[in-house]
């Protein structure tokens, strides 16, 4: 899977509007599976944690973040995030 934003200072560059917006619209598409993938990466990281004996409140303590987002990322739930919904976490 190749980085979507890898390239992304030379599809800037693209003298040509319409190739330049093809190569952003491609790259934009391919973002979504980057975001499946690193929700996966850290709910597996944080699975890892908790297996530990770390508590919630101390992953979350760790990461920044609330404990009860701890308890959504092990359950595989996504986010809910002011202005709209997040994209669903990814549990295997």
């Amino acid at each position: 899977m190749e980085n979507p934003l890898a390239d992304i200072d030379n599809i800037e560059r693209i003298d040509d509007p319409a190739e330049r917006a093809r190569r952003a619209g491609q790259r934009l598409g391919e973002i979504p599976a980057w975001q499946a993938r690193l929700r996966k990466i850290r709910q597996e990281a944080v699975v890892e944690m908790k297996g530990r004996g770390m508590s919630y409140a101390d992953i979350g303590k760790e990461l920044d973040l609330h404990r009860n987002r701890i308890q959504q990322i092990l359950e595989g739930r996504p986010g809910g995030g002011k202005g709209g919904k997040a994209a669903p976490e990814v549990a295997e």
